[in-house]
């Protein structure tokens, strides 16, 4: 059993009534079968109110970092994927969005004999769907989705893109986007994957910051220079993933054989599904978990021949199922 004490400012900005409210509405869901840490209770001890969840091991960055940022291998990066997945399809059928999907939220149940069983926590700025207006600020900047930096209409889909962060971050040991500054952030997205289709950038309220208008030429991406004219901070852009994440997924790490470019290859379409700029085209949950890199299609008629399907088969079952 897990004790949790709110902070006081927690307490006093409602933030703690706003978490209680939103595990007691999770409280309908499987909390084994949909990877969802369970609360037990909640209670007041003097003045503090305190919440009571079951005990669990350690989260993905602490793993990570026991690690030395080593990246996974896509065989341990689809089970945990799988996972998250089903886990944000069952918040998505109660319209519940969690908005703080990030290694650190993501805790491992037991490390040790069950190494890649993960469930979902902190619930402290999850929100009805229903209650998020355009304009709000959420997410950490790492993983935070474009319409929400471009103040665009926002649903369940920037937790799809927190996904598409998180597996990244599992691939590459280390962040995909930068999170010193919100300008570095959007010229590396930019970079790796495009600039945002115009229609996006018109209807974005904070587009302004980021992008200008020509009347010629269309919308583009501020210069450093200007953009430091504009705000007065100075951004420092690193190029260290290569031109475009294709590109980046490609390259890192070398190939191993022709099965496992053939599943780096699936990776990458669910990845860039999940980072679409578009929230209305980006994938969803359940449509996510019917793509091959997580079915494995790709890979059945190797299952007899080939140990990296059959490893891959492995350690997905082992962890997907294992509650059912």
């Amino acid at each position: 059993m897990c004790v949790q004490k709110p902070k006081m400012a927690y307490k006093e900005n409602g933030l703690f009534q706003q978490e209680l409210a939103m595990l007691e509405a999770v409280r309908v869901l499987d909390s084994d079968k949909k990877n969802i840490v369970r609360f037990i209770e909640h209670f007041r001890f003097q003045d503090l109110h305190c919440l009571v969840f079951e005990m669990l091991d350690r989260s993905l960055f602490h793993q990570m970092v026991q690690r030395e940022c080593m990246p996974l291998s896509l065989s341990e990066i689809r089970p945990l994927t799988h996972q998250l997945l089903v886990t944000l399809e069952a918040l998505k059928s109660i319209g519940i969005i969690h908005t703080d999907i990030k290694l650190d939220n993501i805790m491992l149940v037991n490390h040790k004999d069950q190494p890649f069983k993960i469930k979902l926590i902190d619930f402290g700025l999850a929100l009805p769907v229903s209650q998020v207006k355009v304009g709000m600020y959420m997410q950490n900047l790492k993983y935070r989705a474009p319409e929400v930096t471009l103040g665009l209409p926002l649903s369940e889909a920037v937790d799809m893109w927190g996904v598409g962060c998180i597996m990244t971050s599992l691939y590459f040991g280390t962040s995909l986007f930068p999170w010193d500054c919100a300008y570095n952030w959007i010229k590396t997205m930019v970079r790796l994957l495009g600039q945002p289709e115009d229609h996006l950038l018109a209807a974005g309220i904070y587009s302004y910051k980021y992008f200008i208008f020509d009347q010629d030429t269309g919308w583009r991406l501020r210069t450093p220079k200007e953009y430091e004219q504009a705000t007065g901070a100075r951004p420092n852009v690193s190029e260290k993933y290569g031109r475009d994440l294709e590109n980046a997924i490609k390259n890192f790490p070398e190939k191993e054989n022709k099965l496992e470019h053939k599943d780096r290859m699936a990776f990458l379409d669910l990845l860039k599904c999940c980072l679409h700029f578009d929230a209305k085209r980006r994938i969803s949950p359940s449509e996510a978990l019917k793509q091959s890199y997580l079915t494995m299609v790709h890979m059945v008629d190797e299952l007899e021949t080939s140990s990296y399907a059959n490893t891959a088969l492995d350690q997905h079952s082992t962890a997907a199922y294992i509650y059912r």
